[in-house]
Parts: structure tokens; sequence; C-alpha cells
């Protein structure tokens, strides 16, 4: 109890300084505690399965010629799992396979749910260890059956049972009856399933209602699960699969596959931009704690001077160094529960912000299985902020604590300022690298003009009567249609040689004479599309096909004649003509209509929106922005500026605190000095450089490491983007400059009043 009351006493004394402590505390915990949380939750993926070490993911290669066409990807065909299973029977206890290609809608009346589904056969939910709440697996061997997971079925029957109920699923535009035959439970967030899924359809009802192939010939877009016996067959099983798939794989598939399991475990960590998001989360985190726990110890030796005397008192009153070393653990462990609270305000006030930034919920980031990761950061902030400067007021001597308590301890100070210097740099720099990139994939000229531009895919109306209804509203500029998304269209059609073997395949799409003029493709040399057999392609089409000159009246066979060469372009967060592409003429109105509005573009999205629905009263046609879909593509860009933004602001605040009390220390120590130059003449100027130099020298080696390390850490994070923003060394040396404006700019404010005192004052206060 005397430690707890000692402790209260020097809190109570100190209250400004320990006000500084505790909100700089909080602030750096609370981003400290965040990062590491979400690190722990990117870890934590797929462990709530069953014995989640034996389900293992089916993948496949596909490989033509020789030549690996597709590498290992966890998509496979729909027999694959199965034919595994029953071949190695004593290493495999299940397989399962299920699709996630089709649409999510379903409806409860005229009530529209938007419900992830996955198609699944009997067997996935052992497989794959899930839990069932009510109702029989085997039912999903009939067609048009489907199970609904708990917070779907509270969510669309509210406190009633589902199961016999119907609901109606959209297959391609058909609404089909689909009979709720189970509930399952909750599949968590931090799943690497391709879809998470809220409804289960039964695997028959594909077959059902859609011409696709089942067998060896059903295509590669199916997700295959293998629940192993032991993990320690999964290597045995990867030496022999590639062989039990050609015995089966009939004679004529065009490709030769190639066939391993991976573990489930493993699937969300593989991916390259993860393990450099969670190593660039882990560098911040680091850095911030390491820079929030050193400013709290540099906060504490900065007050010796003030604190020498009264543990000078405690000593010799009988207070041994343990005893010394205990109260300062004590008051870190006060001020950081106080922090704690704070904390918790601050969480409670900008909840909204905070799960927008994690993207899962605040209950699921610090979930029970996450709680690890804060709990170590808050142990390593006592341990180091407390036990550091504990560790060293007690190993003073008496003595020696009367006899040159002036001393300051300015080795410790500078060190601790050296660390936080350069993790502000890093943090900074960081940053820069952050908004550069969510900037450029946003803002950057793509070649065409996606600006003030709605869009809308239906295909229950004729868009050639749509696009003349529309024309006419005074608020619509242009109107424009097309078989394919510039957004994005894929791969196809496959470009053939002479002697009809696949060369390449580009992207290619179908498009009307209006669209280029309408988005903005310009094209280098030739004319627009204007009838059949007439193709557009770009350069790296050309450079596929080893034209040298122009290819304007080239033949691709099969396809056309080559009419026009594409300006230089890009999709959405791809680099300018990275892709061959191949754009073809539809001749008729396709189901992507274009309308590009008049200023003001929001206040005429609305009145657009409701002109269709007047129109339409029975369809749901909502146009969208072009532009927003396209900044929707670097969401998680601009989730992770925001999170970098306030790690720099409070890095600099608590930067700031650190600043605020090394140059009251300094100026206590060296009043008599300052007093002493004053009095020989030195002006204000000279005394505010005298005190910034012993900073700036410090700052300036800091800072330039800081920026080195961001600049590395900025290469590491950008390359996981193909469409990445060149990085310039210049715009981390302004921003390290401004760094260093911003530390001398603070040592000149607080020292300010010192430097234009009456030097008198500290001649007799000394």
């Amino acid at each position: 109890m005397k430690y707890i009351y000692y402790t209260l006493q020097s809190l109570l004394h100190g209250r400004s300084a320990n006000v500084i402590k505790i909100i700089s505390l909080a602030l750096g915990l609370l981003m400290s505690v965040f990062l590491f949380a979400r690190i722990a939750f990117e870890l934590s993926f797929d462990n709530f399965y069953k014995d989640a070490d034996r389900l293992y993911v089916v993948q496949t290669s596909w490989v033509k010629d020789g030549e690996v066409v597709a590498d290992y990807n966890r998509f496979t065909l729909v027999p694959i799992p199965a034919t595994i299973a029953e071949e190695f029977p004593e290493q495999v206890e299940g397989s399962t396979v299920s699709c996630s290609l089709f649409g999510d809608a379903l409806w409860l009346g005229e009530e529209k749910h938007e419900l992830p589904v996955v198609m699944a056969d009997t067997l996935y939910f052992s497989v794959l260890g899930l839990e069932m709440v009510e109702g029989n697996p085997q039912d999903l061997a009939g067609p048009d059956v489907v199970f609904l997971s708990a917070k779907s079925a509270r969510e669309v029957f509210g406190g009633e049972n589902p199961v016999g109920k119907t609901l109606q699923y959209d297959f391609f535009g058909e609404k089909v009856p689909m009979l709720v035959k189970g509930i399952f439970a909750d599949v968590p967030l931090n799943s690497s399933l391709q879809k998470r899924p809220e409804a289960v359809v039964s695997f028959p009802s594909i077959r059902r209602h859609t011409q696709w192939r089942q067998g060896w010939q059903s295509g590669g877009n199916y997700d295959g699960f293998l629940r192993l016996r032991s993990p320690k067959d999964a290597e045995w099983l990867n030496e022999r699969i590639s062989a039990v798939i050609a015995r089966h794989i009939p004679a004529d598939f065009a490709y030769e596959l190639r066939g391993q399991v991976a573990p489930i475990r493993s699937q969300h960590l593989d991916d390259s931009q993860v393990r450099k998001m969670v190593w660039v989360m882990f560098f911040l985190g680091i850095v911030l704690l390491f820079t929030t726990t050193l400013n709290y110890v540099l906060i504490s030796v900065a007050s010796l001077t003030r604190r020498a005397k009264a543990i000078g008192v405690h000593k010799c009153s009988g207070a041994s160094g343990g005893s010394i070393f205990s109260m300062f653990m004590v008051e870190t462990a006060m001020v950081t529960g106080i922090a704690l609270l704070l904390i918790g305000v601050l969480v409670y006030l900008f909840r909204d912000k905070m799960e927008e930034l994690a993207a899962v919920p605040l209950a699921v980031l610090f979930g029970w299985q996450n709680l690890w990761a804060p709990l170590a950061v808050v142990v390593l902030l006592l341990l180091l902020g407390g036990g550091l400067p504990a560790l060293l007021f007690a190993r003073i001597p008496v003595t020696q604590v009367f006899r040159r308590y002036t001393s300051g301890r300015r080795g410790w100070k500078r060190v601790l300022l050296f660390v936080q210097f350069i993790g502000a740099a890093f943090i900074l720099g960081m940053l820069l690298t952050v908004a550069s990139q969510y900037h450029y994939v946003t803002a950057r000229d793509r070649g065409w003009r996606p600006e003030r531009v709605a869009y809308l895919y239906q295909t229950e109306v004729d868009n050639e009567h749509l696009k003349s209804a529309l024309r006419g509203q005074p608020y619509v500029e242009d109107v424009a249609s097309t078989r394919n998304s510039l957004l994005w269209f894929g791969k196809n059609r496959p470009v053939l040689d002479n002697q009809g073997n696949e060369m390449f395949y580009p992207r290619n799409g179908w498009f009307n004479t209006d669209f280029l003029p309408f988005i903005g493709l310009k094209l280098k040399e030739g004319h627009n599309l204007t009838g059949e057999g007439q193709l557009l392609v770009n350069s790296a089409f050309c450079e596929k096909m080893q034209w040298t000159d122009s290819p304007i009246g080239k033949q691709v066979n099969g396809c056309g004649t080559v009419v026009g060469l594409l300006a230089s372009f890009s999709f959405p967060n791809l680099p300018n003509d990275e892709e061959p592409v191949m754009m073809e003429w539809a001749g008729t109105a396709g189901p992507h209509l274009y309308v590009r509005l008049k200023e003001p573009f929001e206040e005429n999205l609305a009145r657009l929106n409701e002109e269709m629905q007047r129109m339409y009263p029975q369809k749901e046609f909502l146009f969208s922005s072009l532009e927003q879909e396209m900044r929707s593509y670097s969401e998680s860009v601009r989730v992770f500026r925001d999170v970098t933004l306030l790690v720099s602001l409070t890095i600099l605040f608590i930067v700031l605190m650190g600043l605020v009390g090394y140059v009251n220390d300094e100026v206590c120590l060296r009043s008599k000095e300052i007093a002493i130059r004053k009095v020989n003449g030195a002006e204000t100027r000279s005394i505010l450089w005298l005190l910034s130099g012993d900073v700036l020298w410090l700052a300036v080696p800091s800072v330039a490491a800081g920026m080195f390390g961001a600049y590395k850490a900025g290469v590491m994070w950008v390359s996981q983007f193909r469409d990445m923003v060149p990085l310039s060394v210049a715009g981390y040396a302004c921003v390290g400059v401004l760094l260093l404006l911003f530390i001398v700019g603070s040592v000149w404010v607080k020292s300010w009043r010192i430097a234009n005192e009456n030097p008198v004052k500290s001649i007799q206060s000394e």
C-alpha cells in the first residue's frame, strides 16, 4: 500500500508532466494495439475448422505442350477431389467440391436479400468441419435445396424457423424456388474461402438449371477440399496425385493437369500481398510501440532533475534500490491503467471509424483468440517503459543523487530521442508511399475518361430503346452501350496461328461504334469499328504477334481484320498496355449501358435513378458511378493510407511531447549558462540555435536513417501492385526536411520564453 500512496503523491505533484505521459501513452498504445490485433487476426485465418491441420485444398496446374499455362492455384475440376479420395482411401478421410461462381440474390416474396451463395455437395459440411445447427446435409443430394447460416436465417426470417420454407434464387435472371432444409453455424470472418458462405445451394441445382458440364470437361472453376487422416500424408500424396489424374483424364483432353494438396491454414498467408501487408503493419506497430515506450522513458529520465531530491529522501529514509524500483513500476502500471481507460473512451467515441480501418468488427478484432497480441503490447510497454527508468533510478547511490543531479543523464535522453526521430521519419516516409500509391491508382490518366460516367448492367429490356429515352434527358450529355465493361474484360478467345494452334489469349471484348468517342479511347492510326469482322488492337497485341510494322490491314485468324491501333491505355490497377487487347465490333446494343452526366454529377445521378424507377417500377435498375467503382478497387490502399496517417499524427504528437520534456529539462539544467551568455551579449537567436543545435545534430542522421528504412519498406509494399507508383527519392528528402523543420520549430517555440527572459531571474534562482 505504501508504494501506491507514494505513487499517488508523485503523480499529483507532477500533474502537468503526467497528463502528457498519459495522453501520449494512450494514443501510442491505441494505435499499437490496433495494429498488432490486426496482425493477430491475419495470422488466425482458418483456425476455426475442426481439426484444421487435416483440412487441405486441392490445387491444379494446367500444362500445354510442356509449358505451364496456369500455375498451381486453388481451382480444380469437379471429379478430381473424389478421384483422389477413391484412389487413396487409407490417406483421405473425405472429399468435397463446391462452386462460388453464381450470384448472391435470394428473395423472400418481394424482399431481396444479398447472401454469399456457394454451391456444394453432401460432404461439404463434414469435410470442412463446419457445425450443423439443424437439418441433414444429405438433403443436398437433390436439386433446389438451400441451407442457411444461423445469421442469415435470423436476417431473412426473423424469429421464425426457416426449415421447410421457400426462397427464390436468381439463376442467371431466372428465379428458382429453393426449399430451406437446414441451418449451419456461421462461418467466422477469418476464412480464406473464395466466398464465406451464408447460403449453401445443392450442387445438383447446377445441372438442372444450367448447361454446365460436370465431368472432366467441367472447366477448372471449382473448389476442392480433402480431409486427410493425418497431415503427414500430404507430402506422400503430392508425389502421386498427378499420376492418378493422368490415368483418369480423357485422352482427348487439350491440357495436361498436375495436382497437389496444400493445407488450408496456409492459403491466406501464401498470398504475397497479405504477407507484405502483415510485414508492413508489423514494422509500423513495432516503430510506434517502441517510440511510445521510449518517449515514456525519455519523459521519466528527463524528470530526474526534478525528482532527484525525492529519491534521495526515500533512500535516506531506508528505501532500498528494490523499493525505488518497485515504486516506479507501480507508477508505470497506474499511468498505463489510466491510459487504457482513456483508450476505452476513444474506442467508444470512434468505434465506426476504427471498424472501417480494421475491415472487421472490433468484437472480432479483439476476440479472445487475438487478445494475446494486445496483451503482449501492454506487457512489453510495462517492462521496458517502467523497467528502464526504474532500474536507472534505483541504481543511483544516494550521495551521487545529491551531488550530481544536474547531470540529467543526457546520454540516455539523447539515445532515446535519436530512436524516436528514426521512428517518426520511418512512419512519415511510409505515409508518403501509401498516399502516393493511392493517388496514383485513383487519379492518374489511364487513356480514357471515366469522369461523370454512370453505368448499368441489365438484360431485361432493349438497350437501344433505353438509350433513346435517356438521350432526351436534359441532364444527360451522352449515352453508349457495350457487350463488355471497360473496367475489365476476360481472356476467353484464343489467337491462332496458321496451323490452328493457340498462340495466346488477349483480353477481348465487343464494342459499338459510339463507345470509343464516348469513353475517350484514342487511336494511334486507323479508324474506329464500323462493321463486322473489324478489330482494334493495342501495341502489346502487336508485340505478341511479332508485328514490327503497321498492323492496319493485317488478318487475325478466325477473328477478322485490324482497322485501328489503340493509343496507350490501361485497365484499373494495371499498367498501360501491359496485356494484349483485341476489340471486336458488336453491332447491336450490349447489356452494359453507360451515361455521361452533366454537372453536378451526384445530383444528376440521383435524378437518373429516380427516372429509371419511374420508367421501370418493377425492375431494380440502379446506375452506379464509374469513378466510384474504380476507387473501390483501391479501397484496401485507402484504408491503409488512413491507418498510416493516424499512426503518423500519433507519432508526431509523441515526438512533440518527448521534445517538450527534453527541452524543459535542458532549459532547467542550462538556465545559468543561458543567463551568463545573455549577460555577455548573446541575442535571442543565438540562444535558440544553442538549444536547437543539440537536438539538430541528433535529428539529421536519425531522420536520414528513418527515411532510408521507409524507402526500402515502401519498395517492398508497392511491389504487391501491378500498377505501382514510381517512388521518388526527392519526395522522401522533402518529407525529411519538413520533419527537421518541425523538430527545430518545436524546440524554438518551447525555448522562446527562456531565450527572451531577463537573465537576472535565472541567476537569482541559482
